[in-house]
């Protein structure tokens, strides 16, 4: 407590005199909505006047002052190489799910370090010196290995998602599995007895699973690229100083947490920009109203079934409201008049256009923050991951409903849009400061604790 509180004293005092420290951001997952939000976390250290270096497959489009970018090459193509079924992913049992996730970690740690990109920044380590390390260990713990080779300095764990329960033990935050629910669960904080016990033993072989499996391969990777004589990641994530997770309790249940384990839910979120003119023309005219319908970075609706695109085509057909669609593929045959295609689109730029009343989401946690913060109501398909335990905290709130994919058909989607339309309950995007007053007030959304977490980083300042 004492060396905290030493640390905490020091550390205002270098932010108040303008001192800037060389961080290296390891982001080496891949997949773009894990960037949107590590990317948000980076540049914001940026604009604090720090000197960032960041190891990802997704550099900045443009060169941004004391930001350096080493790219993980092709690591996008490699991991689709893979061929995993996010779709198919969407019937797998929970557990089967998430060993499903640590496969794909596993895979994208092998081919991370073994890109170009990886090995430049391991030549790095006789000439740089790095103040603090901040790294998205969600799934690729083998980066861990960069930590001893540039001298072990602090090192903080964040994560895109809600907190996955090793997060917790980095940091000996207490896990009381009666009301907290495992983060791949559709529970919420009041389980019944079973619920609770199917909590427990899901909880508990996922930590099995990744100590006794996972952490092993990831131990082996790291000897491969790092050398046998350098610290193994096992080892090194027990000297983890600090977690960042991405939460917010507008959307979280309650949990205890330590001082050590920081939430800074909603990063990435800004308020809306001018849209380009085809999407602010196209929503601007719908005056029933817009769905904006997009299942995120990694699960394509133009990879789902022929009769899942048909049931969403005939639903939307018969819908007065306009929808604006991300669909990866250059046509639709079958479009109806109504719906607008778009390979790429500013989610979060829409979300905050007024016209915008339905979100159909893969329920991902970016997106259902987005959508909390500018008041619009979904419709949730989750597929993979947390997004199961997401939609059911945003169905528990008043604010979404649940549409299973492998049971989707036009007379579902129909039913889940008219029972979010046209039920008073769910928000309507003009009253969403009275009904969510936390997440209007930005200060209080991006959060004292992120303040707190920047000043922590100028701890051991070099030089």
């Amino acid at each position: 407590m004492i060396r905290w509180l030493t640390l905490l004293f020091l550390t205002g005092w270098n932010v108040n005199h303008g001192s800037a420290a060389k961080i290296l951001g390891l982001m080496p997952t891949p997949s773009p909505s894990h960037h949107i939000w590590t990317r948000a976390l980076m540049l914001a250290l940026v604009a604090r006047g720090h000197r960032v270096t960041v190891l990802s497959p997704d550099p900045e489009k443009r060169p941004v002052a004391n930001h350096t970018d080493i790219v993980i090459e092709k690591a996008y193509e490699k991991i689709a190489d893979s061929e995993y079924e996010y779709a198919a992913m969407s019937t797998q049992t929970f557990l089967e799910n998430t060993l499903t996730w640590f496969h794909w970690g596993q895979e994208a740690c092998e081919f991370g370090m073994a890109s170009e990109g990886a090995q430049k920044l391991v030549a790095l380590k006789d000439k740089e010196v790095f103040d603090l390390i901040i790294i998205d260990v969600t799934l690729e713990e083998c980066f861990l290995g960069f930590v001893p080779i540039f001298g072990n300095p602090p090192v903080i764990a964040i994560t895109p998602y809600v907190s996955p329960p090793w997060f917790s033990t980095f940091v000996g935050n207490p896990q009381i599995l009666s009301f907290t629910n495992s983060y791949i669960l559709p529970f919420t904080d009041h389980m019944t007895f079973l619920q609770r016990m199917a909590n427990f033993m899901i909880h508990s072989y996922v930590l099995y699973y990744r100590h006794f499996h996972h952490l092993p391969i990831m131990d082996n990777i790291a000897k491969k690229y790092f050398g046998k004589s350098t610290p193994l990641p096992s080892e090194i994530e027990k000297n983890i100083s600090l977690v960042m997770v991405n939460t917010h309790f507008s959307l979280d249940y309650p949990r205890p947490l330590v001082p050590a384990m920081i939430t800074v839910g909603g990063l990435h979120i800004t308020p809306g920009r001018e849209l380009p003119n085809d999407l602010k023309h196209f929503l601007d005219e719908a005056k029933e109203g817009a769905i904006f319908f997009s299942l995120g970075t990694n699960v394509k609706s133009s990879q789902m079934s022929p009769d899942k695109v048909k049931a969403f085509l005939d639903a939307f057909s018969e819908l007065p409201q306009r929808v604006l669609w991300k669909w990866e593929s250059d046509s639709l045959p079958g479009q109806p008049k109504n719906v607008m295609l778009g390979k790429w689109l500013p989610q979060n730029d829409i979300l905050a256009h007024p016209n915008v009343c339905l979100f159909i989401t893969h329920a991902g946690m970016l997106s259902s923050q987005e959508a909390i913060f500018h008041g619009v109501p979904v419709v949730g398909i989750p597929f993979i991951a947390d997004q199961f335990s997401n939609i059911m905290k945003l169905a528990k709130r008043g604010v979404g409903v649940e549409l299973v994919y492998h049971t989707l058909s036009k007379q579902s989607v129909l039913d889940a849009v008219h029972t979010v339309l046209g039920n008073h309950r769910y928000p309507k995007k003009e009253h969403k400061i009275q009904a969510y007053p936390a997440l209007s007030i930005r200060d209080r959304f991006l959060g004292v604790e992120f303040v707190t977490t920047v000043k922590i980083l100028n701890l051991e300042i070099r030089g």
